[in-house]
């Protein structure tokens, strides 16, 4: 019993031991804020922020993608009506699902690995990745089939209508950061996944800040006197919110928008357009300030959550070097996090030199 009761308590400070190693894991960060849209005719350098992402050689990568246990715990956020939809689509197309999905999606990846033009295997793992919820990875296969699509003969475009539909039904946006940078860096580290980081259960609570804020400060402008104090403030913010959003169509045009959506100048448009200034009228007479904190509040809970998921993720999967892909208005608060965090190093896309 002595004995038993020696080993019992070894294998149990092993497991503690090796729990505390896995989640101080050291992990560094490469952090890329981008845009949604680069417009239907792009003139964006993507080349350049590629090699450079390239060059970090992440273990991972990750994009601002719900994971399919996130998605099933929160009952209703800005997009799950439309993702439900598309769910019962899938599932209305005159196809026999696996009965073991996992073994499916599992033996699927391994072929894929070595044939990787084998182009129904690649629908049918699209197809069950996004009945599962892992809908940043069915987007990957989703545009891998997208790219590959101009060559199909007949038989592999009537596989494709019977297994996922019409095209464009599932995959549709070809202007936004996945299908430009993300995924083509993928392909060029000769990786096959994206990890998910995403937060929505904030999003009720967020949804209702951000209306009731907006709603008062529309109230507020109709009610300023321009030639104020507050209102020349004001005016002054709108004047500096001119001059940076001309600074950042220059940059645009001539395919530099990533690195200004990077820069100083970038963060502090993004954060007074999608904030109504942030705080950076508060002390106005009247100016809704209550209403503006509680949805940087919501803000920034969302994240938080984005942040702690990249860390704890990678960390999981034993990613030591990661890059991340998000939406430009997350990137100088997720910066602000993840430098907060023990064993976390984290590397700005414009200061990073490569190595």
């Amino acid at each position: 019993m002595k004995t038993l009761i020696t080993t019992t308590i070894l294998l149990l400070a092993l497991f503690v031991t090796s729990y505390a190693q896995k989640s101080n894991r050291p992990v560094e960060v490469l952090m890329i804020g981008t845009s949604h849209s680069y417009g239907k005719k792009p003139v964006e350098k993507f080349d350049s922020i590629i090699n450079k992402a390239y060059a970090f050689r992440p273990d991972a990568v990750f994009g601002e993608w719900l994971s399919g246990d996130d998605y099933d715990a929160i009952p209703d956020y800005w997009n799950k009506a439309t993702i439900e939809k598309r769910l019962a689509y899938l599932k209305s197309r005159p196809y026999v699902d696996a009965t073991e999905a996992d073994k499916q999606i599992r033996e699927s990846y391994k072929l894929l690995r070595k044939h990787p033009n084998f182009h129904q295997v690649r629908m049918k793992l699209a197809r069950a990745l996004y009945l599962k919820r892992d809908f940043g990875n069915a987007a990957y296969q989703l545009y891998r089939l997208d790219r590959a699509r101009p060559a199909f003969g007949d038989e592999e475009k009537t596989a494709y209508l019977t297994i996922l539909g019409v095209p464009d039904s599932l995959y549709r946006n070809r202007t936004n950061e996945y299908h430009n940078i993300l995924f083509p860096l993928i392909d060029k580290l000769d990786q096959d996944k994206i990890l998910p980081m995403d937060s929505q259960r904030h999003d009720v609570a967020w949804s209702e800040a951000w209306g009731k804020a907006d709603s008062l400060v529309r109230i507020w402008e109709k009610g300023l006197d321009s030639t104020s104090v507050d209102g020349k403030r004001y005016s002054a913010l709108q004047k500096r919110t001119r001059e940076l959003e001309a600074a950042g169509n220059k940059a645009a045009q001539a395919g530099m928008a990533t690195v200004a959506f990077n820069s100083p100048e970038g963060d502090e448009y993004l954060n007074i357009v999608n904030f109504y200034g942030a705080r950076r009228m508060f002390g106005a007479a009247g100016f809704p300030e209550a209403a503006l904190n509680e949805m940087l509040r919501q803000w920034q809970f969302r994240n938080d959550d984005m942040a702690h998921n990249v860390v704890n993720r990678a960390r999981a999967a034993g990613a030591k070097r990661v890059v991340v892909g998000v939406g430009a208005n997350h990137r100088k608060i997720m910066v602000d996090i993840l430098r907060t965090i023990p064993g976390v190093t984290v590397y700005e896309f414009n200061s990073y030199d490569g190595k």
